[in-house]
């Protein structure tokens, strides 16, 4: 098995198993949302400490950590990318336990084109004609269910743009996988730390009260986080962008699919037509990005001859 295919099978694990989030956490519905993400921070950043430890390459990790310390502007970008993830964690699963996985998978299917929009307004990048029907058809996707149903999808708005933004800060981060987890997990570790111990001054603490199951679902939680963002940075390297594009798309189908067939949310009308408004968008950012890779293929052979 050469790269690519290590790394198209890196990359699908990990699609999958974000694909079946809405199972995992519905597991922890039990568990109010802010216990269950105070946990996930600390369990997250207990695992990443055993990673990076026992790491080949732990030395380097280290000397980045320390660069990143010592460029402050990195170090408060990082902090700003803590605290959208955390914020995107928290919406999820709220999402998962109040019974919106429809709203969710949603969120995730507008995310590739606000990130889009984000680097058009932040990073004055130029969009292609495609890029912007897209666009358009988002924002008349959001518009119809505005319309519709008198209010706006809060929690696709919040998954789409904490991530577009997380994604964003990232972008100006030069950062492995493993030291970036690692320092974000440790930014928010003192306020959930600090959460828990609130929670433990009242006697308000209940994940221990469950069963042994659901304590050791909400023990594997930075497993489940870790794992798959590793898998994430270890397989985008080697696979060609516009299959990247293409295959993001991948989880918030299994999620559209596990709402519906699994957790009987109902599909009015109006989401249904709102979902077909974004499907389109997808199908033309699949298309834009299929374009762009062939164009990149014509000019490399150019060069080459």
């Amino acid at each position: 098995m050469n790269n690519t295919q290590k790394s198209l099978v890196a990359i699908l694990i990990c699609y999958f198993s974000w694909g079946l989030f809405p199972i995992y956490f519905k597991l922890l519905k039990s568990i109010g949302a802010y216990e269950v993400l105070a946990m996930r921070i600390l369990c997250s950043f207990i695992f990443m400490i055993l990673v990076v430890g026992i790491a080949k390459n732990k030395k380097t990790i280290f000397e980045e950590i320390k660069k990143i310390w010592d460029n402050k502007k990195s170090f408060l970008l990082l902090v700003l990318a803590s605290f959208l993830i955390t914020g995107n964690w928290l919406t999820y699963i709220i999402a998962v336990n109040t019974n919106h996985v429809l709203e969710a998978s949603f969120g995730y299917y507008l995310n590739p084109i606000v990130t889009i929009i984000l680097a058009v307004v932040f990073l004055k990048e130029k969009l292609t004609r495609t890029q912007t029907i897209a666009c358009l058809f988002v924002g008349g996707s959001l518009l119809y269910l505005f319309m519709s149903l008198g209010s706006l999808p809060w929690i696709s708005i919040m998954l789409a743009l904490t991530f577009g933004l997380y994604s964003l800060c990232k972008k100006k981060i030069i950062l492995s996988p493993k030291a970036s987890l690692l320092i974000e997990t440790a930014i928010v570790s003192p306020i959930a730390i600090i959460y828990m111990g609130y929670l433990a001054s009242n006697n308000s603490v209940t994940f221990h009260t469950f069963g042994t199951d659901t304590l050791i679902y909400l023990l594997l939680s930075g497993v489940v986080t870790a794992v798959p963002l590793m898998l994430f940075a270890k397989g985008a390297t080697d696979i060609p962008l516009y299959m990247l594009g293409i295959l993001q798309y991948l989880p918030p189908t299994m999620q559209f699919f596990i709402g519906i067939f699994v957790y009987g949310e109902e599909l009015s009308v109006q989401k249904l037509i709102s979902f077909s408004i974004i499907w389109v968008a997808v199908a033309v950012f699949c298309y834009s990005a299929i374009l762009s890779m062939k164009k990149q293929n014509l000019v490399s052979e150019s060069h080459k001859k």
